[in-house]
């Protein structure tokens, strides 16, 4: 997956078809790659109540476009962390006017090396999925909030293409039972989640749509790498629904 991104993240920032695939999929060309949209983005903002007085780290930054629309809406200084260089140099240079509240750094969600009791909260959006280990993610996490401290992650949850439908654990799809909720629940922290499948499940629709009106174009700018990818999450997510065995949610935790 890091060549990927690699390439992702030269391409991206400089193509118009990705520009416009963002702008009509998501309501805002973010550069986002997952399946946070601008309502599920506003509604994690308003869940964790950020002020202006707080620091706030985004786990997996990307180029760190939403870290910078976060502190726009809120005042809060946002440091995105991201194990990808060029997207982490995408970031500062883009936000050297904005450096008294923006922090760029490179950083893997595998090796975290983070100040203790520093943040008020950490944001993550659909990160999860590149820990090799859940529990001990969430425990370095933990211990880099401060006493009240936030924690805000995106996470969607279900059986992938190549996992035959009997093979596939169906009872581990509520919200207290997937494996990022086995590893808050090993680090003894309560939350509660909000279902956004129904949200999910248009967003794949609206996707693919997007996509296939696109498609020249992105095959105009040799992106059908970026095409395909984009094209195969949103095929397999929206499947997985329909067949009842896919959820997303939003869980919030409270240290």
């Amino acid at each position: 997956m890091r060549d990927f991104y690699e390439a992702f993240y030269n391409r991206a920032a400089r193509s118009r078809v990705h520009a416009e695939f963002c702008e009509r999929v998501y309501g805002n060309n973010l550069c986002q790659h997952g399946f946070t949209n601008m309502s599920q983005l506003c509604a994690l903002i308003d869940a964790l109540q950020l002020r202006p007085d707080q620091r706030v780290l985004d786990l997996g930054c990307g180029s760190g476009m939403i870290a910078e629309f976060i502190s726009d809406c809120t005042g809060a200084y946002v440091t995105g962390l991201d194990y990808i260089p060029e997207a982490i140099y995408q970031a500062r240079e883009r936000t050297r006017h904005k450096s008294d509240r923006l922090a760029f750094v490179v950083g893997d969600i595998n090796d975290l090396d983070l100040p203790a009791c520093h943040y008020d909260a950490v944001i993550s959006l659909d990160t999860f999925y590149f820990s090799d280990n859940y529990t001990r993610a969430i425990r370095k996490l933990s211990q880099t909030l401060r006493p009240g401290g936030r924690l805000g992650i995106f996470y969607s949850y279900g059986r992938e293409p190549w996992v035959p439908i009997e093979q596939f654990h169906a009872e581990t799809l509520p919200p207290e039972c997937t494996p990022l909720a086995d590893a808050l629940i090993a680090n003894n922290l309560s939350f509660h989640t909000v279902d956004f499948t129904s949200d999910d499940y248009l967003l794949a629709q609206i996707r693919q749509q997007v996509l296939t009106d696109l498609r020249p174009r992105f095959e105009a700018e040799s992106l059908m790498f970026i095409y395909d990818n984009r094209m195969g999450d949103a095929v397999g997510i929206a499947q997985a629904i329909e067949e009842g065995l896919h959820k997303r949610y939003l869980y919030l935790v409270q240290h």
